[in-house]
């Protein structure tokens, strides 16, 4: 009893040696955190990730496994550095890495979804998946694949958000617990069998979907067997086999997945020759110098073919990203080349610039000064003229203005919305302002 006594207080001090900075997300099962570590002499040092997992959830081994995997001096070049584990509470705590970055769905919203976008990042992909499948004994089943687990940097990719992650278990019919986002989760998530590593490549041709399309792969784009204008044919097809129903009709790794992926890529592009195997080392082109951490679209990309250390010739892309976008405006394409935060300021400028005119004009409207009056001799007529004016007008143009990366990052699919469709919605509801301004002016007239 001494001993667990001394460990409980041990835990207890560890965990108080952290000073929370933000909370990052909560649930009913998980509570991540932004937290710096607290020295004696008062010096800080961080940021760090700590994650409180509910234990009665069956959640967070994962965590545990590679976190004694690096103690024993593995290393992993896409998984992150997890510094401790311990118990506190009935929780596990997990204490590690922060990664830094975009995310997937940050790089191809801003980037546009190409073939030389979806070359750079999916074998790389495919390769941290693998490295979680067959970097243990028992593979690691992550279960969450989707565009915001996944991390770019400059010179890295990682995944995170190990969660819902699991050990296959070979004598088990079923999961016992059913989670995951459901446009990337496989049917046997969700109570159809036990998930294995064939599940994660049904995330995985998920992921290739969306790195090609930008959307969000649904029961539409299934239902039409992934054909998609663009598309190419051979691409759809890796798609389709990856993302099949029945587990035992996907591609039995993701490794064999990477190499159909390059197979088709030598089909699409021309002047390519891929003869690499499925354990070739993919080169690909590190995030160019413009942006920290981000994908440099001005880059001249194609495929072309080097030799590898073994003598293979993987594809490695070179060229130029083609239809690479700016981001919404010229003011989302300054926003897209300066940090992140800037651009949660500018929006945050932008809110309250706009709640201060609606305030204003609803003072307006409410205590009307003499200018005020003539914009209505009644109230619901000066109501309608300010708030066409406000609402209708204001609004949408500020809204074009405004840097949509902490949308995104808060609503993922939000990011598939095309630019034609944003911009003309914005435009159609300016002219419906400005109609009702007109015709509240003309009732006032009459």
């Amino acid at each position: 009893m001494s001993d667990e006594l001394a460990e409980h207080l041990d835990t207890l001090a560890r965990d108080a040696c952290y000073r929370t900075d933000v909370v990052l997300k909560s649930s009913p099962f998980e509570t991540t955190e932004r937290v710096y570590f607290k020295g004696e002499n008062g010096a800080e040092l961080g940021p760090f990730v700590r994650k409180a997992i509910d234990r009665d959830a069956g959640l967070g081994i994962a965590y545990e496994r590679i976190c004694a995997a690096q103690k024993a001096g593995r290393r992993f070049r896409y998984l992150p550095h997890i510094m401790d584990c311990y118990d506190v509470g009935g929780k596990l705590v997990v204490v590690m890495e922060y990664v830094g970055g975009e995310t997937l769905a940050e790089v191809v919203y801003r980037c546009d979804p190409s073939i030389a976008l979806a070359c750079d990042v999916f074998p790389r992909l495919c390769d941290a998946v693998t490295e979680l499948h067959e970097g243990f004994d028992v593979p690691l089943i992550h279960r969450d694949l989707k565009p915001s687990n996944i991390m770019l940097s400059r010179d890295s990719m990682t995944i995170i958000d190990f969660g819902i992650a699991r050990a296959f278990k070979e004598d088990s019919d079923e999961d016992t617990r059913h989670f995951g986002t459901r446009a990337y989760a496989p049917p046997e998530q969700f109570g159809f069998g036990q998930t294995d590593v064939r599940s994660d490549v049904y995330a995985l041709g998920m992921l290739l979907y969306f790195c090609l399309t930008e959307k969000t792969p649904d029961a539409k784009a299934r239902k039409a067997d992934f054909r998609e204008e663009g598309l190419p044919e051979p691409f759809r097809a890796v798609i389709e086999r990856a993302a099949a129903f029945d587990p035992a009709d996907r591609f039995a790794s993701a490794s064999e997945l990477k190499r159909a992926f390059c197979e088709a890529a030598a089909t699409v592009v021309p002047d390519s020759a891929f003869l690499g195997t499925a354990s070739a080392a993919y080169e690909v082109p590190r995030f160019a110098s413009g942006a920290s951490g981000s994908f440099n679209p001005t880059v001249q990309t194609t495929l072309t073919s080097t030799g590898g250390s073994d003598g293979e010739k993987p594809i490695v892309p070179s060229g130029r990203v083609k239809g690479s976008r700016v981001p919404r405006t010229v003011f989302g394409s300054f926003l897209a080349r300066i940090p992140f935060p800037v651009g949660v300021i500018w929006d945050v400028a932008l809110v309250l610039f706009f709640a201060f005119f609606c305030v204003a004009a609803f003072n307006s409207a409410i205590n009307p000064s003499a200018e005020s009056i003539q914009m209505g001799s009644t109230l619901w007529a000066r109501l309608m003229a300010y708030g066409s004016i406000a609402l209708l007008m204001i609004g949408p143009f500020l809204f074009t203005l405004s840097d949509r990366r902490p949308l995104v990052r808060l609503v993922p699919r939000f990011a598939s919305v095309p630019v034609e469709r944003d911009m003309a919605a914005c435009l159609v509801i300016i002219i419906v302002g400005a109609l009702l301004y007109a015709l509240s002016g003309e009732l006032v007239a009459q």
